[in-house]
């Protein structure tokens, strides 16, 4: 089985649509719940974006290196994405501001649209990078040159900062997927990985 990236995925795509949930049932009068819901979006967004800085660094200069356009649309999309986060951050700000109850609920509603296209075309961006982008990668590194870019990373967490990373994407992944990123550690990290395995197992 080749070595993948992207299976951090699955915790993106279930972030993103519990935070369309959430967005769903705000009741729009009330600053409180339009508060809880801005803050949820505040990690969600800087996540995204360092989620997508790191693929332009690690991912697609990899691409550039072989004379490869594959992931081209894929950094387009990032550029579109950069372009939505302004435009949400403005809807919650003038939801949050309103004092008229039927203008705040319209504004809601405004949002709750926006977002839901946000989580619409980020689907479509994952699936993309997962079906094109990855398999072009495969194609032009062996599998010791691609767990090359995550063995950097992994060099720099801490044991700590490594279980904490796995308790929050391992939820969201099945068992393939947890072996996988462990199998990653143990390579780039022995003696990270023998530290947390027993935070591991009750993981």
């Amino acid at each position: 089985m080749r070595v993948k990236f992207y299976r951090e995925h699955k915790y993106v795509s279930a972030a993103l649509n519990n935070l369309e949930r959430l967005i769903a049932k705000t009741d729009f009068r009330k600053n409180a719940e339009i508060e809880e819901a801005k803050a949820e979006w505040a990690d969600l967004s800087g996540m995204l974006q360092g989620h997508a800085e790191y693929e332009e660094e690690k991912l697609h200069s990899l691409l550039e290196k072989k004379g490869s356009t594959v992931h081209l649309l894929a950094h387009d999309q990032h550029e579109e994405m950069d372009a939505a986060f302004p435009e949400i951050d403005s809807l919650f700000s003038a939801a949050i501001r309103e004092e008229d109850q039927d203008r705040k609920v319209e504004i809601g509603y405004q949002l709750y649209l926006t977002f839901r296209k946000f989580v619409g075309n980020n689907l479509l961006h994952l699936h993309e990078e997962e079906t094109k982008i990855l398999p072009e990668l495969q194609r032009f590194y062996s599998d010791e040159e691609l767990r090359l870019v995550e063995d950097s990373t992994y060099q720099i967490l801490t044991p700590q900062e490594m279980i904490d990373m796995l308790r929050v994407l391992f939820p969201h992944m099945n068992a393939l997927d947890k072996e996988a990123f462990l199998k990653d550690i143990e390579i780039s990290q022995p003696h990270k990985f023998k530290e947390i395995l027993p935070t591991v197992v009750q993981l």
